[in-house]
């Protein structure tokens, strides 16, 4: 019985260069300790993992730290209907994975506006 060995990146024939382009950017990231100095004059805030401190954001703290209404993605399910009415409310834009009536939500707040 043989053992497979995963193929190799980049495939034969192709540089990295070719494989990781457009990626220079990634060596200037730093990871950031500080939520409020991470959320400082964003224009989008991703939700990808239920860490307690993003749990416990408000929409009004978000749109504070950030000094404005973002765009704000929900990836894992953690903001609730209340919480997006309210983003909405604050003029923030929401999508979320697997959140189809997040549009209906939002209409429901201009109708009221």
């Amino acid at each position: 019985m043989g053992v497979r060995v995963p193929g190799r990146l980049p495939s034969p024939g192709h540089s990295l260069a070719r494989f990781f382009r457009n990626q220079d950017g990634l060596t200037e990231l730093r990871v950031q300790t500080d939520l409020g100095a991470a959320l400082k004059g964003v224009e989008a805030v991703v939700l990808a993992v239920p860490h307690e401190p993003y749990l416990k954001l408000t929409p009004e703290e978000v749109v504070k730290l950030t000094g404005g209404p973002v765009a704000v993605i929900d990836c894992f399910g953690i903001l609730d209907d209340a919480k997006i009415r309210r983003f909405f409310e604050l003029g923030c834009e929401v999508k979320g994975l697997g959140r189809g009536h997040i549009q209906r939500i939002k209409a429901e707040v201009r109708e009221q506006a």
